[in-house]
C-alpha cells in the first residue's frame, strides 16, 4: 500500500450491481485510493426491458430494430452505461469479463484464473463482492439471479488461488486483507457498518439513471435511490447511507469509536432531526 492509500477491488455479477455501493467507492476514489471494478458477465441477458416489452406485443407490432439487436450490440450498450456510471465517481479501471449467462462457476473454471490474475495485477487490500449466502440467518439473496451467488463463489475461489504458491509460477502471492459484502443482500440487524453517502446522493441518482437499457428513468432513479439509501440511513440516524457486512471479525487495537459516533452521542434532539434530513446544526 503506497502512501497510505488503499487498493479496492469490487467484483459484481452484472454492470449495474456496483451502484449499490457506488457512493462509498466514489468517496475512496476522491481520497486517492485505487478502485478497480470487475463485472463477471456483460449483463446482456439481464433486465433487457426493451426486448421484454416488444415480446409482449403481437408479432406484427414489434419493433424490428429491437428484435434484431444482437447480443454483442446489447452488451456494448451495457458496457458504455457501466463505464459512464463509474466515471461519475472518478473510477476509470473498469473491466467486463463477459462470461456467459446464466453464469455458473463450475461450467467456467477459467473465470477463477481470470479473476486471480486481476488480483495479482492490482493487489487489492479490500475486496467487495456479492453475498455468498443462501436464504437464512447469515444473509439473504433475492433468488432472481443465481449469477450473484456464483459471482461470490468465484470471487472467494480466486482470492484463495491468489494466495497459493505453485511450482513454475513467477507471480508473487497476494492476500486480500478484508472482504466485504454489500448490505443490500442482508437485513438491518446483520449490517456490520454504514457509510454516510449523503454528499454522493446526486451521483447515485445519476448513475442509476445511466442504465437506460434496464428501463431506468431520471424520475424513477431518484425515487429508487431515495427509498433505498434513505431507508438504510434513516433507521440509523443518517439521511442516506450504504451498508456493508464483514466476512469475518476484524482485529482492532481495542475499542475504536468513529468521531461520528461520539458526536451523535452528544447531540440534541433538534440536531439529530437535522442530521437525518442531511442538514448540519448551527450549534
Amino acid at each position: 500500500m503506497d502512501n497510505g492509500h488503499l487498493r479496492i477491488l469490487a467484483v459484481n455479477a452484472h454492470p449495474h450491481d456496483f451502484t449499490h455501493y457506488a457512493g462509498t467507492l466514489g468517496m475512496h476514489a476522491s481520497r486517492g485510493d485505487e478502485v478497480t471494478i470487475v463485472s463477471i458477465t456483460s449483463g446482456a441477458n439481464t433486465h433487457n426491458e426493451a426486448l421484454r416489452d416488444e415480446l409482449l406485443k403481437p408479432p406484427e407490432e414489434r419493433d424490428p430494430k429491437i428484435m434484431n439487436q444482437t447480443l454483442e450490440e446489447y452488451s456494448e450498450i451495457k458496457a458504455v452505461e457501466m463505464r459512464k456510471a463509474c466515471g461519475l465517481f472518478g473510477i476509470s479501471d473498469v473491466r467486463i469479463l463477459d462470461f456467459p449467462q446464466p453464469f455458473v462457476m463450475q461450467s467456467n473454471p477459467e473465470s477463477i484464473d481470470a479473476l486471480r490474475d486481476i488480483i495479482h495485477e492490482v493487489r487489492p487490500d479490500v475486496m467487495i463482492t456479492q453475498s455468498p449466502y443462501l436464504d437464512g440467518p447469515n444473509g439473504r439473496v433475492s433468488g432472481e439471479h443465481d449469477d450473484h451467488l456464483e459471482t461470490a463463489y468465484v470471487s472467494l475461489e480466486a482470492r484463495a488461488a491468489a494466495i497459493r504458491v505453485t511450482f513454475g509460477s513467477t507471480e508473487p502471492p497476494h492476500k486480500i486483507a478484508a472482504t466485504y459484502f454489500p448490505g443490500v443482500y442482508f437485513g438491518p440487524e446483520q449490517f456490520s457498518f454504514l457509510v454516510d453517502v449523503g454528499e454522493w446522493f446526486e451521483k447515485r441518482v445519476e448513475a442509476e439513471a445511466t442504465f437506460k437499457s434496464q428501463g431506468h428513468t431520471p424520475e424513477g432513479s431518484r425515487h429508487r435511490v431515495s427509498l433505498t439509501l434513505g431507508r438504510t440511513g434513516f433507521q440509523f440516524g443518517l439521511q442516506y447511507a450504504e451498508a456493508f457486512v464483514r466476512e469475518k471479525p476484524e482485529i482492532l487495537p481495542g475499542f475504536v469509536l468513529p468521531e461520528a459516533a461520539l458526536a451523535m452521542a452528544q447531540e440534541t434532539s433538534a440536531a439529530r432531526s437535522q442530521r437525518r434530513l442531511g442538514q448540519r446544526s448551527s450549534n
